[in-house]
């Protein structure tokens, strides 16, 4: 064994030899002073008491020479822990870092009182009027505040860590960098709120009134926000990531480069909302409504907007890789450069809509409804167009090779300059269509289509016979 080997056996044998010299009653009272030392103690002399008026009123007189001066003689920092102070009359107070950690407050007036660092953890404040109070840098960590009035208080930095506060209201109050974590905030009322930079990591605001609400910049990753009102709150650059948004209202609301990676809003209200350069992706969009919508530059690859309903939408620009749009609503979408590698648009309405410049290899439209859509320059190729309704569109420079065009109505559509190489024309109708300056179209493929006198080829192609009509198909 070498020289390090016996040194660790000996410290080793030494350390054993240690604690069972120690007696068992010692051990006990060391774990017992360990926990003790953890438990924040109550030290007041009115604990679990609720002492007269006048008494309260000498505490807060003492409290106050206190604040003026610490080393007062006659100062005393009010401790009023675990106090029975409900329905206590304490309007304009001065509780500046006062100690009223577990203190019962339900229904007392706190209306313009002074708590700023005041320590509540713990403390029961429901149904407390709180108006226009200063509870800056207030620790009301696991609070009970349900119903309480918290309106037009300025609370920034103040900690409501798993608080209860549903039913509260917290209109234009000032919460900035305010932390909400894990607090239940069911029903509250932040209308008007300024919660700039807050967290709320984890909380529950389902049913919360968050109208002209600012969120700016606010942690609201997991939280649950279904069915709560955010019409015109501003959410720029806000964190939603895997957040719950299900039937939440964000009319008009401000998500302009918000995160929402795998967030779930099926059936929320994003009606004319800007969600310019937001994050989208993975998240699910299913029957959601963002008729104009701004969702430019906004990255929604894998997400899922089935049946969502982005009519009048601007989506200039931005990425729906392998997202699914299947019987989506973008009649009249302006999609200018938009990326649609491999998406899901099949019976898709995207009739009248700005697909210029678009680029979408692979993209699955069949059935979809493109009438009057605007194509030009359009990437299309391998796209899978079959018994798509493309009637009167305009595909000038359109890159439609070997795409699937099958059973597709391309009737008084303009393919002037299409690149067609390859592409599948089976039973598609180009009766009406210019087709004068396609490229890379071959007489097979023609054979195969249904034209019609009005149909326009080009000089080297020759009309082949003509398709019986879909009437007499019919019969």
């Amino acid at each position: 064994m070498n020289q390090h080997s016996l040194s660790a056996a000996f410290v080793a044998g030494l350390v054993v030899t240690t604690l069972c010299s120690i007696p068992d009653g010692a051990l006990a009272a060391a774990k017992s002073a360990s926990k003790s030392a953890l438990a924040v103690a109550c030290e007041s002399q009115y604990q679990r008491t609720r002492p007269a008026p006048k008494v309260v009123d000498k505490v807060l007189q003492a409290h106050a020479r206190w604040l003026e001066d610490r080393e007062s003689a006659d100062g005393r920092r009010a401790n009023l822990c675990r106090t029975d102070l409900r329905q206590l009359r304490l309007t304009t107070a001065s509780l500046e870092r006062a100690n009223l950690e577990g203190a019962i407050l339900k229904g007392a007036n706190l209306r313009s009182a002074n708590l700023v660092q005041a320590h509540l953890k713990g403390a029961d404040l429901s149904q407390a009027i709180l108006d226009d109070a200063n509870l800056e840098g207030a620790d009301l960590r696991k609070g009970l505040l349900a119903k309480a009035h918290l309106n037009r208080i300025s609370a920034d930095e103040a900690a409501f860590y798993g608080a209860n506060l549903q039913g509260a209201f917290f209109r234009e109050a000032l919460l900035e960098r305010a932390h909400f974590e894990d607090a239940d905030l069911q029903l509250a009322d932040l209308s008007g709120a300024s919660l700039l930079d807050g967290y709320f990591y984890g909380a529950n605001l389902s049913k919360a009134n968050l109208t002209d609400a600012d969120l700016a910049g606010t942690d609201l990753r997991r939280t649950n926000l279904r069915q709560a009102t955010l019409r015109r709150a501003n959410l720029q650059g806000a964190l939603l990531d895997s957040a719950t948004l299900d039937g939440t209202s964000l009319v008009e609301a401000d998500l302009e480069s918000a995160y929402l990676d795998d967030a779930s809003l099926v059936q929320a209200d994003l009606h004319e909302a800007s969600l310019r350069g937001a994050d989208f992706r993975y998240a699910r969009l299913t029957n959601a409504n963002l008729q104009r919508a701004n969702l430019e530059n906004a990255n929604i690859e894998g997400a899922n907007l089935a049946k969502a309903r982005l009519n009048s939408a601007t989506m200039t620009m931005s990425v729906l890789y392998k997202a699914n749009l299947t019987s989506a609503n973008l009649h009249g979408a302006r999609l200018h450069h938009a990326v649609l590698i491999d998406a899901h648009l099949s019976r898709a309405d995207l009739q009248k809509a700005d697909l210029t410049e678009v680029y979408a290899p692979k993209a699955h439209l069949q059935q979809a409804r493109l009438a009057e859509a605007n194509l030009e320059l359009a990437n299309l190729v391998s796209a899978d167009l079959s018994e798509a309704d493309m009637s009167h569109t305009i595909m000038v420079q359109t890159n439609l090779q070997e795409a699937n065009l099958r059973g597709t109505n391309l009737s008084a559509a303009d393919l002037t300059g299409a690149q067609l190489n390859n592409a599948d024309l089976q039973q598609a109708n180009l009766r009406g269509t210019n087709l004068a300056g396609a490229l890379g179209l071959v007489q097979a493929q023609l054979d195969q289509a249904c034209l019609d006198e009005a149909t326009q080829l080009p000089s080297d192609l020759q009309r082949p016979k003509a398709c019986p009509s879909p009437r007499q198909k019919r019969k």
